[in-house]
């Protein structure tokens, strides 16, 4: 404690005069610059610390030191994960509260906590700090050893700030409790073994001062070696060795445990580092803390000047000065300047300013640049624009005025004198310029002629490229090289002379096409055309001025004209020019004519032809001249001396406008009109106009037709560019090799091709009837052995199937017997001559529907169900009694054909059924009327009288009789009181009573008489009937009822 209260001490008084300026802002009441600091801090509160050792991971069990041998020490657990038993960095800047202490533990001895192993306690401040002290309070006893560090940048080599040490020169190599001596170096770290006693067990201080022991320290403000030296990033806690008291050797784990770094408290002293200039240290917008800086200073210390801001070097701010950053003096002419040292020490002012405006220069922008004036106002600074060339110097006077060289004129010596040129360091010399291609002027600054048009060179001496014929008569100079579009360089040909086509018109047209006479006037020597309505009509030319008049280009149309009246209006279509789909125009008074007597042919604008065509146009007009008309109608006009100036071969006056071109490969010709050998045209309807492109021949022919680039193929190859191979050969004829062909390896007349994928050759369009790679097989259709592989050669031959294959299908008949495969129709055999199985008719019929049709043979009645039939018939082989061609039905008098064993006979009874026939599937038969049963054996019910007609109906009376059967004889069996044939009647003694139903009996006096008369009626009959009647009638006297039934049944 006694080093820190003389830290302390050392501080307040190298801060005192500041003390005042930490407080309040960085100028005094009357707004004058003074210094400031930030307010004094613990710097390392609630940031945490980086530990390289911690306890708690995993759990660990650790002991409290006492000092006396043989007490059992208390024993605790460090958890990291356990909020109440763990120990971890944040504990050692954290509040520290003495009544609830929290500390930072390391493991134990146990753990092998012990030198040489170090642990290292690394606090990044997160900005530079003037460090004041460093403080650590021990929850254990001091180490034995540890060291303080600091960094004053981040990625700057760690610098010891202090050892602390009970072996100072074993650990560090430094002699104890050393001090600094004035003059030495006070960036040293010094070693001290004042505090690494083991006592006490708990809460020892340690306190380091930066500035304790350093003889600069009462004069902090001028020592920039301790102004450095308390500057601090980062500070970094070494610890070496513990301090024990020796049993660790016994290597007991309980002593083991006992031994360990325990800090509850890690404070670091200090200001935010600002130099001087800020009050206070603020946040950023990335969260960084930086200085609020004042004074025209900038940086996160503070620590340069603002742009600007650079009249005198940055210092930090003193107690005597508070050294502010001074704007520079740029006079108003820039915003930017940087500091010089230079010139710092020449004047007092350092402030160098740059990119001076308006002109302006020196180090306060306050004289002109070199070679510009002040202006009269003295406000500006003007450039004085000396000729490089032409003036003797690049500085002008006080006016402006440069001083030029002999020869050369202007105020800024720009310009040679009237009639020279080409300003030089000699002077400017006279001009001399081409008259055939010049305008005899020149530029008095370089000399260059003034060309016309079509000419180029200093001196206007040559033709532009694309032209040719310097000609002094040519407005233009030179005339375009036509040569069909295909070359733009040409010359004047040799051997062509001037020739003059020379005409009196003798034919007139009026402007809707239609002839008019024209009057020759022998006096004169001229024609005249006459027009009473001033409708405008035309002398045409004949044919000597018309077709191919190229060699005319840039020549002259003469003519003598004239009309009789002087208010004559001209038009727009004197001089009419017609070809190759062209049509120009122009007046009479064009080209300078004060009354026309000739026309140049030539596209120059000079020359108002309407429309305007491009020369190249012009001379395709000239190349193919179908008309050339002149208005001869102003109310009359006279017309003599035409001629059109042109060019012919032979001697005379050269013919120097005659183009000779230098054709590009592919055209030859005067104007390369042309293809040459090897070429053709590229659009053969535009004739000369096509360009020319190299034959396509693929390397087959050297040449190729002109116009329509068919090639002379060799090589056996074939096709317009020669890019296949002619028939009976083959390869690929675009590899362009005499080679590329080959014959093909077929038949003759046969060709071939090559697959693409597997480069086999094949044959195509074979012999007829002959196919394969090789046309070593017979064709689709077609049967034979052409190459003898299975016995004798066999030509093939068309395979006869007699009508009865698909012509589209692929593979009727066998290739090699000719056997018919794929019969259709429903035919069969060898040559489909017949019906397949199943079906029958004629396989040979021309009509495919009068061909085979199926047997359709019923299975029911086939012999064992039989599909086939006779293939001519079509009869089917039937089961016993079934009929028809197909089986499909029983014999007359059979039924039951649904058996499969044929048709059973119907057994009809040929009395009872009406023609022995019965129900085909059933077996009943047909019967008579009233006749039933399966086989019409029997009557039905209530029918009697069996017979060939039927049975009758009994027709019993309902009421009468006992029900509707009746005997065989036809009689009904009567109920009680009724009698007849039908029982319709009652009985004798009985009457039909309509009240109650049935036959009454009468009373019983009737019955006595009945009976009388019956017994009368049996007694005359005895005599016939002998005894019988003797003994019948005994019975009827006991049994008169029964007898009476008897004699009536």
């Amino acid at each position: 404690m006694p080093s820190l209260i003389r830290a302390l001490v050392a501080w307040s008084l190298v801060a005192a005069v500041c003390v005042r300026a930490a407080m309040d802002e960085c100028s005094d009441e009357q707004g004058r610059p003074q210094r400031c600091m930030p307010e004094f801090v613990n710097a390392a509160f609630n940031v945490t610390v980086a530990a390289t050792n911690t306890c708690g991971s995993p759990p660990e069990e650790y002991c409290v030191q006492t000092g006396a041998t043989g007490v059992t020490k208390s024993c605790h657990i460090c958890d990291a994960r356990d909020p109440r038993n763990h120990h971890s960095a944040v504990y050692l800047t954290d509040y520290n509260n003495q009544q609830e202490t929290t500390w930072w533990q390391s493991q134990t001895m146990l753990a092998g906590i012990q030198y040489p192993n170090s642990i290292n306690l690394t606090l990044h401040l997160g900005k530079t700090f003037d460090i004041t002290y460093v403080r650590l309070k021990f929850h254990t006893s001091r180490p034995e050893s540890f060291a303080i560090y600091k960094r004053s940048s981040e990625g700057a080599p760690w610098v010891p700030y202090q050892y602390y040490s009970g072996s100072c020169e074993k650990t560090y190599q430094k002699a104890s409790r050393g001090f600094i001596r004035t003059g030495e170096d006070e960036q040293q770290a010094l070693c001290t073994d004042d505090f690494s006693d083991i006592s006490p067990l708990t809460g020892g201080n340690v306190a380091f001062s930066t500035l304790e022991g350093r003889p600069s320290a009462y004069n902090f403000d001028h020592s920039p070696v301790l102004q450095d030296w308390v500057t601090a990033t980062d500070i970094r806690v070494t610890l070496n060795r513990l301090n024990t008291f020796g049993d660790e050797v016994f290597n007991d784990p309980k002593v083991l445990k006992s031994y360990y770094y325990a800090i509850s408290d890690f404070a670091v002293g200090g200001r935010c580092k600002c130099n001087g200039h800020a009050s206070e240290c603020l946040k950023n917008g990335g969260g960084r803390l930086v200085c609020n800086c004042k004074h025209n200073t900038e940086g996160d210390d503070c620590n340069v000047c603002k742009p600007f801001f650079n009249d005198r070097p940055w210092r930090r701010a003193t107690a005597d000065n508070a050294n502010e950053c001074l704007a520079c003096n740029c006079n108003g002419k820039s915003s930017e300047c940087y500091f010089d040292a230079e010139l710092y020490r020449a004047t007092g002012h350092g402030g160098h300013c740059r990119n001076c405006a308006d002109n302006t220069d020196g180090p306060n922008c306050e004289r002109c640049l070199d070679y510009y004036y002040r202006d009269q106002s003295g406000s500006r600074c003007l450039p004085c624009s000396c000729n490089s060339v032409g003036s003797e110097s690049p500085q002008c006077d006080n006016r402006g005025v440069c001083a030029c060289k002999p020869g050369v004129t202007g105020e800024k010596c720009d310009r040679c004198q009237p009639g020279f040129h080409s300003l030089t360091e000699a002077g400017c010399r006279p001009c001399s310029c081409s008259p055939s291609g010049s305008t005899q002027e020149c530029d008095v600054n370089t000399g260059q002629c003034r060309c016309k048009d079509n000419v180029e060179g200093f001196s206007c001496d040559r033709c532009k490229l694309g032209y040719f014929n310097l000609d002094p008569n040519n407005p233009q100079g030179c005339t375009a090289c036509f040569c069909f579009q295909h070359s733009s360089v040409c010359d004047s040909a040799e051997g062509f002379s001037v020739h003059a086509v020379t005409s009196s018109f003798s034919r007139g047209n009026a402007r809707d096409g239609s002839s008019v006479s024209v009057q020759w006037s022998p006096s004169g020597q001229e024609i005249s055309l006459i027009s009473d309505d001033y409708f405008p009509m035309y002398f045409v030319a004949p044919e000597k001025f018309l077709g191919n008049h190229m060699l005319s280009y840039g020549q002259n149309l003469t003519l003598n004209f004239r009309v009789d009246r002087r208010d004559t209006r001209l038009s727009a279509e004197d001089l009419v020019l017609e070809g190759a789909d062209l049509r120009v125009a122009v007046p009479l008074i064009a080209q300078g004519n004060a009354y026309p007597n000739e026309n140049m042919l030539h596209d120059s604008t000079d020359y108002p032809w309407r429309p305007s065509i491009s020369h190249s146009d012009f001379q395709k007009l000239l190349h193919n001249l179908t008309a050339i008309k002149i208005r001869g109608t102003y109310s009359a006009g006279y017309l003599d001396d035409v001629s059109l100036v042109t060019a012919r071969r032979g001697p005379g006056v050269p013919a120097r406008w005659v183009e000779q071109c230098t054709c590009p490969q592919g055209y030859q010709g005067q104007h390369c009109e042309q293809c040459t050998l090897g070429y053709r045209r590229a659009q053969p309807k535009l004739g000369a106009f096509s360009s020319c492109e190299p034959c396509n021949c693929n390397a087959h022919s050297d040449a190729c037709n002109a116009d329509t680039g068919a090639c002379d193929c060799q090589h056996n190859t074939a096709g317009l560019s020669c890019e296949r191979c002619k028939d009976g050969f083959y390869g690929d004829a675009t590899q362009g090799t005499s080679a590329d062909c080959k014959p093909c390896p077929c038949p003759a007349g046969a060709t071939c091709a090559v697959v693409p994928k597997t480069r086999e050759v094949v044959c195509t369009n074979c012999p007829a009837g002959t196919t394969g790679k090789r046309c070593e097989l017979c064709d689709d259709g077609f049967f034979g052995d052409p190459l003898g592989q299975s016995g004798p050669v066999r030509a093939c031959r068309a395979c006869k199937c007699s009508d009865n294959i698909d012509p589209n299908a692929v593979g009727n008949c066998n290739r090699e017997t000719g056997e018919c495969l794929k019969c259709i129709y429903n035919t069969d055999g060898f040559f489909c001559d017949r019906c397949k199985e199943g079906f029958y008719g004629n396989a040979l019929a021309a009509n495919s529907a009068d061909k085979c049709k199926p047997c359709s043979c019923s299975p029911l009645g086939t012999v064992g169900r039989q599909t086939g039939c006779s293939q001519v018939t079509g009869q089917c082989q039937c089961l016993p009694n079934v009929a028809e061609r197909d089986c499909s039905i029983c014999q007359p008098g059979f039924f039951n054909l649904q058996s499969g064993n044929g048709c059973e006979r119907c057994n009809c009874n040929p009395i009872g059924s009406t023609n022995g026939q019965c129900d085909i599937t059933s077996g009943q038969c047909e019967c008579q009327p009233g006749v039933t049963g399966l086989h019409c054996e029997r009557c039905e019910g209530n029918f009697f009288g069996f017979s060939s007609s039927g049975c009758k109906p009994c027709d019993c009376d309902p009421e009468g009789s006992q029900s509707g059967q009746c005997k065989e004889d036809g009689r009904c069996e009567c109920r009680p009181g009724f009698v007849g044939a039908r029982c319709d009647m009652c009985e004798e003694n009985y009457f039909y009573n309509r009240s109650a139903p049935g036959c009454q009996q009468c009373p019983s006096c009737y019955s006595l008489v009945r009976d009388k008369l019956f017994c009368v009626s049996l007694w005359r009959f005895r005599g016939t009937f002998g005894s019988f009647c003797g003994s019948l009638w005994l019975l009827c006297e006991s049994f008169q009822f029964f007898c009476l039934f008897v004699v009536v049944f």
